[in-house]
């Protein structure tokens, strides 16, 4: 005589593989999930430029970025003239006398593609001055000295000599316009754009 099938089995069987189907269903979701974060990921960085901020509709644009978009565009110098802005070694002059300055953000863009790319620049000492000349001293003669006994009288000895040599300064320039259709465009970066090919240039002259 064949025995009946346990309804309690039957139902613990049911239901333990209903919780393995969901079991497996959640590990599923879960890596897909995780994938779709990866690729949002990879793709977040290959379209954000190194070292820029994300793109803001609302974020006000800063002072000294109006300014320098109007030069480029019209070449009016107003906005430049009432900004505190940051002077290069090399220049001596003011706005009120034909010089310009270069905002801090743009003069560091410059300063690190050089010190990257420039030859001379990995061997030379590189210094700050605010002068049209550099002077540097210089010893090239032999500092005097002799043997002597406890008690024997001392003579005086040679001093050195030292040389003043002067370096005049030269300074590299560059006044660069952009088109406005590249200002009107707020996805470019027309500062960095500017900042990396004018320290492109400078490092190929000075090599």
């Amino acid at each position: 005589m064949a025995e009946s099938p346990d309804p309690a089995a039957e139902v613990k069987t049911a239901m333990a593989g209903f919780l393995k189907e969901v079991k497996s269903f959640q590990d599923e979701v879960k890596t897909r999930f995780q994938q779709q974060d990866e690729r949002l990921t990879m793709l977040q960085t290959k379209t954000t430029p190194f070292g820029r901020p994300a793109l803001a509709a609302a974020a006000e644009e800063a002072p000294h970025q109006k300014a320098f978009a109007a030069y480029l565009r019209s070449g009016d110098d107003d906005g430049l003239r009432g900004l505190v802005l940051e002077g290069k070694a090399l220049n001596t002059q003011v706005s009120a006398e034909g010089g310009y300055l270069v905002d801090p953000q743009t003069s560091e863009t410059i300063r690190g593609v050089l010190k990257a790319t420039a030859s001379i620049r990995q061997i030379a000492n590189v210094v700050n001055v605010e002068a049209t000349s550099f002077d540097v001293l210089v010893d090239h003669s032999e500092m005097g000295s002799g043997w002597a006994t406890e008690t024997a009288a001392l003579s005086e000895t040679g001093t050195p000599q030292i040389d003043r040599i002067s370096i005049p300064l030269h300074e590299l320039s560059a006044m660069p316009k952009a088109s406005q259709r590249l200002l009107d465009d707020s996805a470019f970066d027309i500062e960095g754009w500017l900042a990396g090919r004018i320290a492109d240039k400078f490092a190929r002259a000075e090599a």
